[in-house]
């Protein structure tokens, strides 16, 4: 063996010596603290026991082998299940110092009268019912018009137009021709013949009447003894012109328009009602409208009428508000705001705050805190919906008058409740046969809007298109509109391509389901 061989040989015995000395000293040290000198005692220690995950209340996604805090909200970890019970019911179950992170409050189920206020939009409008048409009694050519653009202030008996007609040219001197067959008749002292001389007067008024002209000019003709070529047009109401449909040398024949006036002095507020929204604004019904334009003047009214008929693009009908404009400040075509008063007049009517009530869209329940339980605990309680009126829900079946709910937090206890496997809201929305999310089926939005059902994923709406987004979408319309699903009354979003923009609403709805819905 050569000098390089021995010092390989004795450069590995020497690290073999060194590793056991280290390995000596390291059980002896463990094992003079506790005197356990079983080296498989731990081992044994953790036979039988299952292994325990941990988890945060708050943000349910953070999972874990081991207790710690949470890397986000730096809330203590709890066991996976603990939150909830054996019960047959499922329960969540909340410290203190959890329901205080997690922001929960309480409300309690309250009975009687619930008013609130419908916010809506609208604008000025004419008074339909003070519309006039002025009208060509009889054909001819236009010679003059005397008014002639739209906007112009017109007053009872104003002169409007001069009008050449043949058949009324024809009617004076059959008039004057009358006239002088009943002076005739006088002379002759015939009593028969001033009779028959006179009906022919008389009827001769009565054709010029008939073809437009009044009284007034009609004693004109008579007195001066001449028939005249033209007829003058005089308004027979005053408004402001709204349409001018002849011009100056135009032929009319009888009966054609050639001017429309509207008085102004009182005008319309067009009140924008959602189709959602109808079954809560009834007749009668006080509003409070604030003018943008005249530096947010005020003005008070009640509805006097709501349309019938639902506008197909826009799904609005038109409440309308009579309003006083005897200074004329108040122009068609005016931006308005508005609020309705609401009112369910019903001692026994049960209403919770909007915030406790959790949607799918084909479901809707609350968390009741039960306190019969021990410990008590949250329990998902499905209930019936009434319409909304202010911020609060009417709750036609599932709970009882001093019932406690959750008013905040409800969608954190619904998480809660996700984690430990019970029938949670939000794994319900999966239950109820949501489309595969590997479907690459783009759906059509019709531009009234349209209702998925089963819900459907928001991957197959086509671009540019506003929907309601739960993970799943239930609704989905082409454009913005009130910004509301009309379902459940979340705000919407519009559909996008990826990057920035769907991590903005991402951020946005986070915020929706915590700040105004809470689920």
């Amino acid at each position: 063996m050569n000098r390089q061989a021995k010092k390989i040989v004795l450069a590995i015995i020497l690290a073999i010596v060194v590793a056991f000395v280290a390995f000596g000293v390291g059980r002896w040290t463990a094992g003079g603290d506790d005197g356990d000198d079983d080296p498989g005692a731990h081992e044994h220690d953790g036979e039988g026991e299952e292994e325990t995950t941990w988890t945060c209340p708050m943000h349910p996604q953070i999972q874990q082998d081991s207790f710690g805090t949470c890397p986000i909200c730096h809330m203590d970890l709890v066991p996976m299940g603990e939150a909830g019970g054996d019960d047959e019911v499922p329960v969540v179950r909340l410290s203190e110092g959890a329901r205080a992170m997690a922001r929960v409050q309480h409300s309690t189920v309250e009975a009687g009268t619930v008013a609130g206020e419908l916010d809506v939009f609208g604008t000025v409008a004419v008074d339909e019912q003070a519309e006039v048409d002025l009208s060509a009694w009889v054909g001819g050519r236009i010679e003059r018009l005397l008014v002639s653009a739209r906007g112009e202030e017109v007053s009872r008996g104003q002169l409007l137009a001069r009008v050449y007609s043949p058949e009324l040219l024809s009617a004076q001197r059959t008039l004057l021709r009358a006239i002088e067959m009943l002076e005739e008749a006088r002379q002759a002292d015939s009593e028969r013949r001033l009779r028959a001389a006179q009906s022919s007067v008389d009827a001769a008024r009565m054709e010029l009447r008939l073809l437009g002209m009044d009284s007034r000019q009609v004693a004109q003709i008579e007195e001066s003894g001449q028939a005249r070529e033209t007829v003058d047009i005089y308004a027979t109401a005053s408004g402001t012109v709204q349409a001018r449909n002849v011009a100056e040398g135009d032929y009319v024949s009888t009966g054609d328009t050639i001017l429309s006036l509207a008085a102004l002095d009182t005008v319309w507020g067009q009140l924008e009602i959602y189709e959602r929204d109808l079954r809560r604004v009834e007749v009668g019904a006080p509003v409070s409208i604030v003018v943008p334009a005249l530096d947010g003047e005020e003005l008070e009214g009640r509805i006097t009428f709501i349309s019938p008929e639902v506008d197909r693009r826009r799904r609005v009908a038109l409440a309308r508000v009579v309003l006083s404009n005897e200074e004329g400040h108040l122009r068609p075509g005016m931006y308005l705001r508005a609020k309705i008063e609401t009112v369910v007049d019903d001692e026994e009517a049960l209403s919770v705050p909007k915030s406790a009530v959790l949607w799918t869209g084909q479901r809707s329940l609350v968390y009741r805190y039960d306190t019969s339980l021990e410990p008590p605990g949250y329990v998902p309680q499905p209930v019936e919906l009434g319409p909304v009126i202010g911020d609060r829900y009417i709750i036609r079946e599932g709970l009882s008058e001093g019932d406690e709910v959750a008013s905040r937090g409800a969608f954190r206890i619904d998480s809660e409740l996700q984690i430990t496997g019970g029938p949670s809201m939000m794994s319900t929305i999966h239950d109820q046969g949501a489309m595969p999310l590997s479907s690459d089926e783009i759906v059509e939005v019709p531009e009234e809007g349209v209702e998925f059902d089963p819900p459907i994923d928001p991957e197959q709406l086509p671009e540019g298109v506003w929907y309601c987004d739960m993970g799943t979408t239930h609704w989905a319309q082409p454009e913005k509109g009130d910004d509301q699903c009309p379902i459940c009354n979340m705000r919407l979003t519009e559909k996008e391509g990826g990057g920035q923009a769907d991590h903005d609403h991402d951020h946005d709805h986070a915020h929706e389901h915590g700040g105004h819905h809470d689920h």
